[in-house]
């Protein structure tokens, strides 16, 4: 069996029940104009999707906790949820990606193009990490584990936090595409915090440093493969499915 490699972080770098919360709290505060607050009238794939992604993050509340207490029999248990519930977060989103690259409004079409791009190669992503940090809790790298889910969370976050600079600050975050390039600055300005806090501390994993040169990529190219007739021609196909 293999060895565990201890699970020793500073204070800053061990509160992740906290972070996980703070940010729960921004994607319900993103989504609420457009999903808590109509529910009623939001279509079935959204609200699969909507409610599995916030009980993704309810989730990572609860296992990060659940270590932070010392309680890791609880939180190999309720880890196999993890299982069920990942595929349904991917799916339905497969879905509503699907559903919005059908409409048909002509002024945000390259926008909509754009959110393919991240959410699509995104959802991959998240499944990608969500794999390697089974495998790393298998090889008992519980730190490594703990980077990996931490990405799994931050992932949903930068469609919450669209919105929420959309909302909150129009005339600086103006439209989709504002709310769009606030939430890749966002994102990588808070992976820049922690792979800081990484390097301060020497212990420096590659999930954050990964999930950082996403992120850079995704904002360099959007506006280049959006406007390319070979991912135009991918969306109609990709719609039609």
């Amino acid at each position: 069996m293999a060895k565990a490699r201890a699970l020793k972080l500073p204070r800053p770098l061990g509160e992740w029940w906290l972070y996980f919360a703070i940010g729960f709290a921004l994607v319900f505060w993103g989504f609420w104009p457009s999903f808590f607050a109509v529910l009623q009238s939001t279509q079935l794939p959204h609200l699969i999707h909507g409610f599995s992604a916030t009980c993704w993050m309810i989730l990572g509340i609860v296992q990060a906790s659940l270590i932070k207490f010392r309680k890791r029999a609880w939180h190999r248990r309720l880890g196999y949820s993890a299982l069920v519930l990942a595929p349904v977060v991917v799916l339905s989103g497969l879905r509503v990606l699907q559903i919005n690259t059908l409409r048909t409004d002509a002024a945000k079409i390259m926008v909509r193009r754009e959110f393919l791009y991240i959410d699509l190669t995104g959802l991959i992503l998240f499944s990608l990490f969500l794999g390697l940090a089974i495998a790393a809790a298998r090889r008992r790298d519980f730190p490594l584990h703990l980077r990996l889910m931490a990405c799994t969370v931050l992932i949903p976050m930068e469609a919450a936090i669209e919105r929420v600079l959309g909302n909150t600050m129009p005339s600086l975050f103006p439209g989709l595409e504002g709310g769009l390039q606030g939430g890749l600055v966002f994102m990588e300005v808070v992976l820049v915090v922690l792979i800081a806090g990484e390097l301060k501390w020497r212990q420096l994993r590659w999930p954050f440093p990964t999930l950082l040169a996403y992120y850079l990529i995704m904002h360099a190219t959007k506006g280049w493969v959006a406007a390319s007739p070979a991912w135009a021609a991918f969306g109609r196909w990709y719609g039609s499915l």
